[in-house]
């Protein structure tokens, strides 16, 4: 039976920010993945005595620092996921060793160090891993094939993450990796990650994502999730 690290990205306002979507029905800091998935997603984890690593985009620390503060409480490990989910590939290195800086003091401010490190993307910038080891990352998930250089790399496969099954934004990674471009459904996505999880005979990383949880039918889906992986442990 292999290990299954539970990991999961994104937080509020960061990348509807960063993509010039925020269209202000919702005050900043109170977006509903972190006022309503986030609080069910905790106590679903506590639950199980389930813990994990959740990479956060820096700005939460001022935008959302309760939950920031909340997330470590609970006994989760945080990690950075750009200042506002940056398409990191496409960061030259000055640009980031900026955002890795002021990442890191946001959340120092926050009495919390971020260890890890999953680039926006999955795609790491052409100043990391070093980049990376110099502002006190010990870690980075990228997605797998990437070169980890220096650093401890823990990667990720694309069939492991909720975005790329759910979303039709994922349509072209899909037919590019050779599968169908058109979205799962709900159901069929969680049995398709319940089946990787129980055949899995070496450690898999599944990464999920609070804002989709919004969908009942998705919710209902990591529920189940999160039970197998505790049946595993």
């Amino acid at each position: 039976m292999s290990a299954i690290t539970l990991t999961f990205d994104n937080l509020g306002e960061a990348t509807a920010l960063q993509r010039g979507t925020w269209t202000g029905a919702t005050a900043l800091g109170a977006d509903p993945s972190v006022t309503v998935a986030l609080p069910r997603l905790l106590h679903e984890l506590d639950r199980h005595g389930l813990t994990a690593t959740f990479f956060v985009e820096a700005i939460n620390c001022g935008l959302n620092p309760a939950a920031v503060r909340e997330i470590a409480a609970r006994g989760h490990e945080l990690g950075l996921h750009g200042w506002r989910h940056e398409a990191w590939s496409e960061l030259d290195p000055e640009h980031e060793r900026e955002l890795l800086r002021r990442g890191v003091e946001a959340f120092a401010a926050l009495g919390v160090a971020p260890r890890g490190f999953r680039p926006p993307g999955g795609v790491g910038a052409p100043g990391d891993p070093g980049a990376l080891a110099a502002h006190g990352i010990g870690w980075w998930s990228p997605a797998a094939g990437a070169d980890p250089g220096p650093l401890r790399a823990v990667p990720f496969e694309w069939d492991d993450v909720d975005a790329y099954l759910l979303m039709e934004s994922f349509a072209g990674l899909r037919a590019r990796r050779g599968e169908p471009a058109a979205a799962l459904d709900p159901a069929a996505a969680g049995a398709r990650l319940r089946e990787r999880i129980s055949s899995a005979s070496a450690p898999r990383m599944l990464v999920l994502h609070p804002f989709l949880m919004l969908d009942g039918a998705w919710w209902g889906e990591v529920r189940d999730l999160l039970e197998l992986v505790a049946a595993r442990r």
